[in-house]
């Protein structure tokens, strides 16, 4: 079909927000922190092109080195909220056996 519906730019933003989540493997936290992620991915969605635009002007190395400090700590970040759902649903299991 090739007037199909127009994507909208909520539906690209959440299209992106979706993708960021299973690259960074959150696409199966728990639903009360699923909206916190998607609000902050879709933070981190406009920082790329912030981040893209800084390594193609003329910025000082110190500036440069500055973003990728902060973007490392990021992907740190998400690495630990995704092992501390991991434990979380652990214990939940843990604490709530399986009733026979």
């Amino acid at each position: 079909m090739f007037f199909g519906k127009k994507e909208t730019p909520e539906d690209k933003r959440e299209k992106e927000v979706q993708k960021f989540l299973k690259e960074n493997s959150l696409d199966e936290v728990s639903e009360n922190d699923l909206q916190i992620l998607r609000r902050i991915s879709s933070d981190l969605a406009g920082l790329n092109l912030l981040k893209a635009g800084l390594a193609l002007s003329f910025a000082k190395a110190e500036e440069q080195a500055k973003v990728a400090y902060l973007s490392a700590l990021v992907d740190q970040n998400w690495i630990i909220i995704r092992k501390l759902d991991e434990i979380s649903k652990k214990l939940d299991n843990t604490n709530n056996p399986p009733q026979l």
